[in-house]
C-alpha cells in the first residue's frame, strides 16, 4: 500500500543526491540481500505507519540539506532516506521508536552505533534546523508528489533558509 509514496521518495532522493537504487556492497556481510530503494522505503513506511506529513518532512529536510551543500552527493540513497525520516518523525511524533527500532526499519542494513552516527551528522549538517513549518510542508507535499510521481525529468526547487 505504501508503493507509489516509496517511489516518489525514491525519485526525489535519487534526483537530489544522484544517489543509486541499490545500496553500495556490504564490506562486513557482502552475501547479504541489497533491497532497492523504493522497497526499502516502502517497507520503512509499513513498518512505522507514520502518518505521510512525516515522510515529507523528511524529503524537505533532505531539500534544506541540499540547499546548504549543494555539491552532496549520497552513495546510499538509504542511508539518505532513513536518517532524515527517522529525524522527521522524532521532531513530528511525540511517543517515537527507539534508534534500535531504527535499525530494524532499515532491514539490518545499519547496526545502532551506525543508527546513531547517522541521526548526530545529520543533525550537525542541518544545524539543528529540524522543524518545517506546517504550510511549507503542506505546499511542499503537494509539490512534490505532482513532480516526483513519473519518470522524470525532475525539477529543483529552491527552498527558504529556515528562520
Amino acid at each position: 500500500g505504501h508503493e507509489i509514496t516509496a517511489k516518489i521518495c525514491t525519485n526525489f532522493v535519487t534526483h537530489l543526491f544522484a544517489c543509486p537504487e541499490l545500496p553500495p556492497i556490504s564490506t562486513t556481510n557482502p552475501t547479504a540481500p541489497s533491497p532497492r530503494l523504493d522497497p526499502f522505503i516502502a517497507y520503512a513506511l509499513h513498518r512505522t505507519r507514520l502518518h505521510p506529513p512525516v515522510t515529507f518532512a523528511a524529503l524537505y529536510l533532505h531539500r534544506r540539506l541540499k540547499a546548504r551543500f549543494p555539491a552532496a552527493r549520497g552513495s546510499s540513497g538509504h542511508r539518505v532516506f532513513i536518517s532524515a525520516f527517522m529525524l522527521a518523525s522524532k521532531v513530528i511524533c511525540d511517543d517515537m521508536y527507539s534508534n534500535k527500532s531504527w535499525s530494524i526499519v532499515g532491514q539490518g542494513m545499519f547496526a545502532l552505533r551506525g543508527i546513531n552516527q547517522m541521526e548526530r551528522e545529520m543533525c550537525s549538517y542541518l544545524e539543528w534546523q529540524l522543524n518545517v513549518e506546517p504550510n511549507s510542508l503542506k505546499e511542499f507535499e503537494e509539490k512534490v508528489k505532482r513532480d516526483f510521481k513519473g519518470p522524470g525529468p525532475y525539477p529543483s526547487y529552491l527552498m527558504p533558509s529556515p528562520a
